[in-house]
């Protein structure tokens, strides 16, 4: 368990100050000692001294040393009360140079060889750790004096100081010391853990405020009012912007990222270098259900998968392989597509591998793209070519009509003849059977002309002119132009557009396309109905344009050609507006689809560029 700041600094207080007490308590206990010692050694010695001035006097020779000191009852008495004396003395002997007591304060041991124990002058002399040592073991001790005759020494008086009462008024000392000692512990804690909280706080703060921004919380700012730390609140503070600005940044690019990847056609994964998938675009998720973020790939794909068997050798020699072609269906239920796949390391600047970048290509798609392309510029040069054709027909069409006019002139017409293509021929006043031959050629002639100059303008490359348009004003000119006829036929037309919307169109053509649409809507409601104009901005920064009607609606046999050249269910259509209206979207990348029900009408959906 980790423990806090606070927790830490008390219990590194609490323990500098009991470290302290213990010690100050030592030096007081050694102190101690030493008084007690000295004092039973001065105790001693005076016995000794004592002793020493009495038996002096009582020696006559070596030989009768021993009965001389034995047969004094002064000297004895003097032994006697040396226990008395001091409850410290254990014992007081004089003894030969063999250790033979001679006199003995305990009289039953006179005669017997008495241990020598360790002097208490050395002990003294020692330092004051070996002084409590020399207490706490509680043994004897000896002070010696020696009892010299002239020069030659004869014995000694030897005093037995014992230790254990000298521990116990130690033990007695120790008590209010270690009350105090305790005291000071709990008033340290206390103590220090209020400085604790009072001056450890900022810092507290200050690490809340770090493991928040940590866990990816945003503009986190600290409140410190302590004079002493408001400038690290305040660096802290453009710290913590700085941070989440880099960190808005690095999501927004990422976003952009993964959605720039995501709408590749290719299916891109990347997969880490212990298997697990760390990314999956769309297409990528299409080719391979099972696969999610952070689940291992072996789990989501088969063994024999080319998918994994490539990601795995590439993860083994750490070097990319492929380009593998194989057949793959391209989403579940699909037919098989040709894939080709690759697989790339990604290291990172330290050479250290980061993982596996799997990258599907469509190549049968691909394949079929330069089919329709190459198709597309066969179709440009066969357009080109009855371009060509139509404009050389039409310079004969304009002969035949006016010497279709001359043989009218011939047959006897009266009124002038118009001679422009396309005109209305009169009634002729020659006879009926010839007449009737000239009006058929004539009717036919125009009715070629009209299908030769539709052809043109279909064919015909247009230049736009692309500026930025809104789109409810154009939706507005469209209802102020189809509003009275739309009425007269009890239509009601309604208008639904967000305003500022604009796209990047060519207006002419546009409002002639969205003219078209309305105008078949009005035609497919012959008893009245509603048309709805919608527009508003959609994905992919794009705008919506519906045109609805409850008219007839369209069958559904010819939704699939209603945008083909001169495809008409009309009797009096020419089978070109839907066509144009087709070729306009086209032009400006944009999309149309239509949806009908028969009977309950239809709606034409199209999709332009933003602008």
């Amino acid at each position: 368990m980790r423990l806090s700041y606070q927790t830490r600094q008390a219990l590194g207080v609490t323990c500098i100050v009991a470290l302290t007490v213990i010690a100050l308590s030592l030096v007081y206990l050694a102190a101690q000692a030493r008084t007690l010692l000295d004092q039973s050694e001065l105790r001693a010695r005076m016995m000794a001294n004592a002793t020493y001035q009495r038996a002096r006097t009582l020696v006559r020779s070596r030989e009768t040393a021993a009965a001389d000191l034995q047969a004094d009852a002064g000297l004895r008495a003097i032994l006697l009360s040396a226990i008395g004396f001091a409850e410290d003395v254990t014992y007081a002997t004089i003894t030969d140079v063999g250790d033979r007591a001679l006199v003995h304060s305990s009289p039953t041991l006179e005669g017997t060889v008495v241990p020598v124990q360790d002097s208490l002058e050395r002990l003294l002399a020692g330092g004051p750790l070996t002084q409590l040592r020399g207490v706490w073991d509680q043994r004897n001790y000896e002070v010696t004096q020696p009892l010299l005759l002239g020069d030659e020494r004869f014995g000694s008086i030897r005093i037995g100081v014992s230790t254990v009462l000298i521990w116990a008024g130690l033990k007695e000392a120790l008590k209010p010391i270690a009350a105090v000692a305790v005291a000071a512990i709990v008033l340290a804690t206390g103590i220090s853990w209020l400085m604790a909280r009072r001056f450890l706080r900022p810092i507290h703060v200050l690490q809340s405020g770090i493991a928040r921004l940590g866990q990816g919380e945003e503009d986190v700012r600290l409140d410190l009012p302590e004079e002493d730390f408001k400038d690290l609140g305040t660096s802290f503070n453009a710290l913590s912007q700085s941070v989440s600005s880099i960190r808005s940044q690095l999501a927004e690019q990422a976003r952009r990222a993964e959605s720039v990847v995501d709408r590749l056609e290719d299916a891109v994964a990347i997969v880490g270098p212990h298997g697990e998938v760390a990314f999956a675009n769309a297409a990528m998720k299409a080719l391979l259900p099972a696969i999610e973020p952070g689940q291992a790939l072996a789990d989501a794909v088969p063994e024999s998968h080319p998918c994994r068997q490539i990601v795995e050798q590439a993860l083994a020699v750490r070097a990319s392989r492929g380009p593998v072609i194989t057949d793959l269906p391209l989403a579940t239920g699909e037919a098989r597509s040709q894939l080709q796949l690759m697989a790339h390391p990604i290291a990172d600047p330290s050479r250290g591998l980061v993982g596996v970048m799997l990258v599907a290509r469509n190549v049968g798609a691909l394949s079929q793209l330069q089919t329709m392309l190459r198709y597309s510029r066969k179709l440009a040069s066969l357009n080109r070519l009855l371009a060509g054709v139509a404009h050389e027909v039409k310079n004969p069409l304009n002969a035949m009509t006016i010497h279709l006019e001359l043989l009218r002139q011939k047959l006897g017409r009266r009124a002038p003849v118009a001679v422009a293509v396309g005109a209305a021929v009169p009634e002729a006043a020659a006879p009926e059977a010839l007449m009737s031959h000239v009006s058929i050629i004539g009717d036919e002639i125009r009715r070629l002309d009209h299908v030769v100059q539709g052809f043109l303008r279909f064919s015909r490359p247009e230049e736009l002119q692309l500026e930025p348009v809104g789109v409810r004003a154009l939706l507005q000119d469209i209802v102020d132009v189809v509003r009275p006829q739309a009425e007269q036929q009890g239509i009601d037309v309604q208008l639904e557009a967000t305003e500022g919307v604009a796209v990047q169109v060519d207006r002419a053509m546009l409002r002639q396309a969205f003219l078209n649409l309305a105008l078949n809507a009005i035609d497919a409601m012959p008893g009245g109905g509603r048309l709805s104009l919608r527009a508003r901005p959609v994905e992919d920064q794009q705008v919506q344009v519906d045109v609805a009607d409850t008219g007839i609606g369209i069958e559904p046999e010819h939704l699939g050609r209603i945008f083909d050249l001169y495809f008409t269910t009309r009797e009096q259509g020419s089978g070109l507006g839907l066509s144009m209206v087709y070729r306009t979207v086209q032009l400006h990348d944009g999309t149309i689809e239509v949806e009908s029900t028969p009977g309950r009408g239809a709606t034409f959906r199209v999709r332009l560029p933003r602008a």
